[in-house]
């Protein structure tokens, strides 16, 4: 039995984005936009511009603090899409998003031309998979900009990333990783308060080595970065003994919550309303 109260804490810590200061005391929500038409969960949803800018609107007003925008999906076994296509999926969103709501908006791109396009167009946060380690470009990308940076750690790539994911100690190993990454940044200029880091839930990790990357994670507190988690409606859910057939909202919030309580800075999210009110509730309970 886990007991809520005695779990080992990081530090929330805000970032630096643009002109935006993210956070610090609160855990924020990142709402996930998937403009691509096979994302594990939503693919296809929000495709159109109308079709975003309403979801958009609806993910703001039930409390979402940065919206996050993807072309390209980065679920097991996915294919990779070209530069092309990709910016002829995201940039038309950025820009109308930005237009119509000024809001902090963030890349999912591995993709130097794409994260530079997007914030040219108004997004302040470019989003990371590979940790920039897709493009050897993209470190050259933030700084320019004064962007915000989410390294997220990943094991082989979408198409083969779940095949036989092995460690030896995944926390040490992904701290290292990560580390060497934030450094390549901080000789570019990039400063620790414009990073947040991701240990990358999901992306080349097995069900073990997901739990105890969820259970461990202030352990990556050393690192001194926001610490951003994305375990949204994630397969890791349907893996868990007595889970097989939800349809992994409430298992979603769960984790949430329990993130939010060992001192998450963001989540990442697809059910903004919902995990919202989870954490309202929680931080009423149990104030910092």
């Amino acid at each position: 039995m886990i007991e809520p109260l005695a779990l080992n804490r990081c530090h929330r810590r805000p970032l630096k984005a643009g002109g935006f200061l993210l956070g610090g005391e609160k855990t924020l929500i990142m709402g996930i936009l998937n403009v691509t038409p096979d994302s594990f969960f939503d693919g296809g949803q929000f495709s159109g511009i109308e079709q975003a800018l309403d979801h958009a609107e609806k993910m703001l007003a039930a409390g979402a603090d940065i919206l996050d925008i993807g072309g390209e999906s980065s679920r097991p076994g996915a294919e990779p899409v070209s530069e092309t296509e990709e910016l002829n999926r995201t940039l038309p969103i950025v820009q109308a998003l930005w237009k119509k709501f000024a809001c902090p908006i963030s890349i999912d791109t591995t993709k130097s031309s794409v994260a530079r396009a997007a914030l040219e167009a108004g997004a302040c946060i470019i989003n990371d998979i590979s940790a920039m380690t897709f493009d050897p470009l993209m470190l050259e990308v933030p700084q320019a900009f004064g962007a915000g940076v989410i390294l997220n750690h990943i094991q082989g790539k979408p198409k083969d990333m779940q095949v036989a994911p092995n460690y030896i100690d995944p926390v040490i190993e992904i701290t290292n990783f990560l580390k060497k990454q934030i450094q390549l940044l901080a000789a570019l200029g990039v400063n620790k308060t414009h990073i947040a880091i991701d240990p990358g839930i999901g992306f080349g990790k097995s069900l073990a080595h997901n739990y105890q990357l969820i259970r461990e994670m202030e352990k990556f507190d050393s690192l001194g970065c926001p610490i951003l988690l994305g375990m949204s409606r994630k397969s890791l859910i349907g893996k868990t003994l007595g889970l097989e057939n939800s349809d992994r909202l409430i298992p979603s919030i769960a984790l949430a919550v329990y993130a939010s309580l060992k001192g998450a800075s963001i989540l990442r999210v697809h059910d903004v309303k919902e995990t919202k009110e989870a954490l309202v509730m929680m931080e009423a309970l149990n104030p910092r």
